[in-house]
C-alpha cells in the first residue's frame, strides 16, 4: 500500500457535530484564540471505499474543553481529517471509538489562526475507567469533573503533574462517567464546586474496563472561591496554558494549617482525603488538610472553591512556561479573580526542505514531528539510513522497520507540524523532548530524522527529498 503524505487543505473534510458535555461547569472559549488540526487516521479500511462508514464511529475529544469536548468525526476515504475551532495552546486530544475501545492520543500545540498537521495516527487498544459519583446520601451528582493523570507511583508530586497529559469527562445527570485512556497507572480526581475533591489511584491494562466510584462530601461553609486564567505569551499573542498547576500557599499557616504544596505526593492526597476508598501502604509524608490547588482547563481557566478566608500566595506553573505568583486575599463567601501570564519558553525545530536533484526549495511540503517512541505512529514502515536519518519506501507492505522503545504514559505524545513556505522553510514549536521529524511531499520519498530539543533551544534540521522516480 502506498501512503499519500501530501495533504492539500482543499481536499480535507471534517464534519464536527457537537454532542454536548451533558452540562457541567461552564468553560467558555469565546475570547480564546483558536486554530485547526489536520492529520490522517490509519485504520484497516483507510484506503477502501467503505472507510467513511467505518470511521463515522470515531469521535475527537479535546480534554478539558467541557462545554463541548466530544465531536462526531467523519473522515474522507483516505483517512484525512481536520478539527476546527480548537483552543490555542498545548491541548490533549484523543480520537476514540467506545464500541471497539480503540483510539489514539496526541498532545498538540495548537497555533492561533493556523493549521497544525499531526501526520498519520495509528490506533491501539485503550482501557476504560468508568463509575458513578454520589454524595454522602448516595444521591448522584451531575456535572462532576473527572480528571485522570498518569503517574509513575504514589511518590509523584503535584509539581510533576503539569508536564503530563490529562483526560477529562463530566458526569451525567445519573452521576455516571466514562474515560478511555492508554494503559498505565493514573491519579483520578473528582471535583465539583459544591463538594470537597476526592482522589483515587488505579492501574489499567489494554482493553480492560475498571469501575471507579466516588463519594463526595459537601465543602465547608464560610469559605471563598478563587477563579481566573493562566495564559502565556507566544509570538506576541496570549494563548491558554491547559493543565497548569494553580496552588494557594497560606501566608499565615496558623490560620490555614497543613495545606498542600508543590511537593505534596499523590500518596499524601489519597491518605488525607475525607472518604478514602484506596487501601494499601501509603508513602509517609506531611499530612494534608487543605487541598488548595487545581489544574487549568483547555481554555486556561480555573476555579478553586472551599478556600478558607485569608491571604495567600497564588502560584501558577507548567514546565516550558515558567511560573507566576500573585498575592490574593480571600473573603468568606466571596469570589476573587486572579489571572496569571506565563512566558512560553519552548523548543524550536526549523530548517529548509529542498529537491535533492535540483537543490531547489520545495513549497508546501509537510514537516511534522512526533515524540520518539510514540505508540500511535507506524514505525515499522521506516528504514534506518545514514546516521539518524530514516526513509520510508514508496512501495507498500514494508514491515521490517525498527520500532523504538515506546514512551511511558507519563510522557506526553506530542505532535506538531506545518507546511513549508515558498522558500522551503519551516518552523515548529515544541516542548522539550526527543522527536522524529518527517518531511514529505507527493512525488518524493518521505525522509525522517531523530532530533532532540530543549526548552529555549533552536535546532536546525534540513531535508533534501529524493524524487520518487529517481529511485524506481
Amino acid at each position: 500500500m502506498t501512503r499519500i503524505w501530501f495533504v492539500a487543505a482543499s481536499l480535507l473534510l471534517l464534519a464536527l457535530a457537537g454532542c454536548g458535555g451533558g452540562g457541567g461547569p461552564s468553560t467558555s472559549t469565546t475570547n480564546v484564540l483558536t486554530g485547526s488540526i489536520e492529520g490522517r487516521l490509519v485504520t484497516e479500511s483507510s484506503t477502501t471505499s467503505k472507510s467513511r462508514q467505518a470511521n463515522i464511529r470515531f469521535r475527537a475529544r479535546v480534554h478539558g474543553l467541557e462545554t463541548q469536548n466530544t465531536f462526531a468525526l467523519q473522515i474522507r476515504a483516505n483517512g484525512y481529517f481536520r478539527i476546527d475551532n480548537v483552543p490555542a495552546g498545548e491541548q490533549v486530544i484523543s480520537v476514540e471509538d467506545e464500541t471497539s475501545q480503540q483510539g489514539a492520543v496526541f498532545v498538540c500545540l495548537v497555533r492561533p489562526n493556523q493549521v497544525t498537521n499531526v501526520g498519520e495516527i495509528e490506533l491501539s487498544d485503550l482501557a476504560s475507567i468508568s463509575g458513578t459519583v454520589t454524595d454522602t446520601s448516595n444521591n448522584p451528582i451531575a456535572r462532576v469533573r473527572i480528571v485522570a493523570r498518569p503517574i509513575n507511583n504514589e511518590t509523584d508530586t503535584l509539581e510533576q503533574l503539569p508536564a503530563r497529559p490529562f483526560f477529562t469527562a463530566l458526569t451525567d445527570k445519573s452521576g455516571n462517567y466514562k474515560l478511555l485512556v492508554p494503559a498505565g497507572t493514573y491519579l483520578v480526581e473528582a471535583r465539583h464546586p459544591d463538594y470537597e475533591p476526592a482522589s483515587q489511584t488505579v492501574t489499567v491494562e489494554e482493553s480492560s474496563s475498571v469501575t471507579l466510584d466516588f463519594q463526595l462530601t459537601p465543602r465547608p461553609r464560610e469559605t471563598g472561591t478563587v477563579v481566573g486564567t493562566v495564559m502565556a505569551e507566544l509570538n506576541g499573542l496570549l494563548i491558554p496554558v491547559p493543565g497548569a498547576l494553580v496552588l494557594l500557599k497560606p501566608q499565615n499557616e496558623l490560620i490555614v494549617p497543613l495545606a498542600a504544596t508543590e511537593q505534596t505526593t499523590v500518596g499524601q492526597l489519597i491518605s488525607s482525603q475525607m472518604n478514602p476508598s484506596q487501601q494499601g501502604i501509603v508513602p509517609p509524608g506531611r499530612p494534608i488538610r487543605y487541598r488548595l490547588f487545581t489544574f487549568t482547563k483547555a481554555d486556561g481557566s480555573f476555579e478553586l472553591t472551599g478556600v478558607p478566608a485569608g491571604t495567600y500566595t497564588a502560584i501558577a506553573h507548567k514546565p516550558g512556561y515558567g511560573k507566576d505568583t500573585k498575592t490574593v486575599t480571600v473573603a468568606a463567601n466571596g469570589t476573587v479573580r486572579v489571572d496569571f501570564v506565563l512566558r512560553a519558553n519552548l523548543g524550536i525545530i526549523q530548517g529548509q526542505v529542498t529537491d535533492a536533484s535540483t537543490g531547489q526549495p520545495i513549497e508546501k511540503a509537510i514537516v511534522f514531528a512526533v515524540r520518539w517512541g510514540d505508540i500511535w505512529f507506524g514505525w515499522e514502515e521506516w528504514e534506518g539510513g545514514n546516521g539518524n536519518q530514516w526513509v520510508r519506501p514508496m512501495s507498500g507492505g514494508h514491515k521490517n522497520g525498527h520500532r523504538p522503545p515506546v514512551i511511558r504514559p507519563v510522557e506526553p505524545p506530542v505532535r506538531a507540524g506545518t507546511l513549508t513556505d515558498a522558500n522551503g522553510n519551516y518552523s515548529i514549536v515544541l516542548p522539550a523532548g526527543d522527536y522524529f521529524v518527517v518531511a514529505a511531499k507527493e512525488g518524493y520519498l518521505a525522509v525522517g530524522q531523530q532530533v532532540s530539543v530543549s526548552n529555549g533551544q533552536t535546532v536546525t534540521v534540513n531535508f533534501a527529498l529524493q524524487p520518487a522516480g529517481a529511485t524506481e
